[in-house]
């Protein structure tokens, strides 16, 4: 074991302090939006995520102290992501409104939210902050608005220099993030994952994906407030010192070729897809000229199932322009186990299983055959995961 800061005493704030000073100018994050590309160094990453914990601590916000972020994948909502970790804070990123909800039903959430989980702030927009805190003027939440916190950038550097703000140097075991278990616009169970907790299972994870942070650059366009997401297209990029490229989920959604063509455009490596991202990429995709996606070594399906028609089809429109079979990969995850649970072994393609129908509907068993389901492997247990299958009185079943 290193007789240095070993991975179980790392926090997510060290990490970022670390990779802006050893690497400063290096890339940290390139954000795509509608009409503009930002590339943001290491150094500039956390010098305007101090600007948000200077902001956030102005109004109070200190250790432990839950902050629910109500933004759009964006910028503001990156650096205040990492000031309110800066300042040892709990920031949880919560779904934002979109035209398909009920504007008065997804406040109601918010509200609910803010009541059950006894948070200390909620950050949102400008437009918001009238509304929200309307919302929640009965309870002890403050409602903090994004507009003090970037549009006065000296004031937070002045509180810098003068040493108002200190990084936090809390314990490894200190609560690092709250994330959600599951679904996008309900009001789901809350996952407290400790510094530890996410440090271990991203150094875990990094090498069951062989993850190079010096040549590998993880795109992503997966929510923020959503396991998959959240750790592997987020934070794991950012604490391991990997070039992130992202963008928003409804920018993707609506042109799914955003996803190849920023591959391309930086030599993308690794992303990690629902599975049924495989079938609309499949299906949108047109003829393309000097598409280039043979950098692209690991598209990750975190789906349950995934299903080997999409992977099929996936590769059968792709292949053309260099994206490999080998680079098909699946990973079992869940938020309760911070994200991954197992991964399939890179550069050789997920077994797949025929099986016979009948036997797995009436009797849960799992017997080879010629010609029935397909099933596609998930891959073995990450390291440090035991896995059991159990019955339903917690009895251990044979293999199938």
């Amino acid at each position: 074991m290193p007789t240095s800061q070993t991975v179980s005493d790392k926090t997510l704030v060290s990490s970022l302090i670390s990779n802006a000073k050893i690497q400063p100018d290096r890339t940290a994050i390139t954000f795509i939006e509608k009409t503009s590309t930002r590339s943001i160094s290491s150094a500039h990453l956390l010098e305007r995520s101090q600007a948000a914990a200077a902001a956030l601590a102005s109004a109070g916000i200190g250790p432990g102290d839950l902050v629910i972020l109500v933004l759009q994948h964006s910028l503001e909502l990156i650096y205040t992501f990492w000031g309110a970790a800066l300042l040892g804070a709990v920031p949880s990123i919560f779904p934002f409104l979109t035209e398909k909800l009920d504007p008065d039903l997804y406040r109601q959430r918010v509200k609910l939210l803010v009541e059950h989980s006894a948070a200390k702030a909620v950050v949102t927009y400008a437009e918001n902050f009238a509304p929200l805190s309307e919302l929640i003027k009965d309870s002890q939440t403050k409602c903090l608005s994004t507009e003090d916190f970037f549009n006065n950038p000296p004031m937070a550097a002045s509180q810098r220099s003068q040493g108002g703000l200190e990084p936090w140097g809390g314990s490894a075991d200190s609560i690092a993030l709250l994330q959600h278990s599951s679904g996008s616009t309900g009001l789901q169970k809350g996952v407290a994952l400790s510094h530890r907790a996410v440090s271990r299972h991203i150094e875990a994870y990094g090498r069951a994906i062989q993850l190079a942070p010096d040549t590998d650059v993880i795109v992503s366009w997966l929510p923020l407030y959503h396991d998959m997401g959240l750790i592997a297209g987020f934070v794991m990029p950012i604490v391991s010192g990997s070039h992130l490229v992202l963008m928003s989920p409804f920018d993707w959604v609506r042109q799914p070729g955003l996803l190849l063509d920023a591959i391309q455009q930086y030599r993308g490596t690794v992303c990690w897809l629902p599975n049924f991202a495989y079938n609309l990429i499949a299906r949108t995709l047109r003829p393309k000229e000097g598409l280039d996606l043979s950098s692209w070594r690991a598209a990750i399906n975190c789906s349950e199932p995934v299903y080997a028609e999409s992977h099929e089809l996936f590769l059968e429109k792709l292949a053309p322009y260099g994206f490999s079979a080998k680079a098909l990969a699946v990973s079992y995850a869940m938020a309760e186990n911070t994200f991954a649970v197992t991964q399939t072994a890179l550069g050789t393609p997920p077994r797949i299983d025929t099986i016979e129908i009948g036997a797995v509907q009436e009797r849960g068993e799992a017997i080879p055959a010629t010609e029935g389901k397909l099933f596609v492997s998930c891959g073995p247990g990450i390291e440090s995961v035991e896995l059991r299958i159990l019955d339903e009185a917690g009895n251990q079943l044979p293999e199938r």
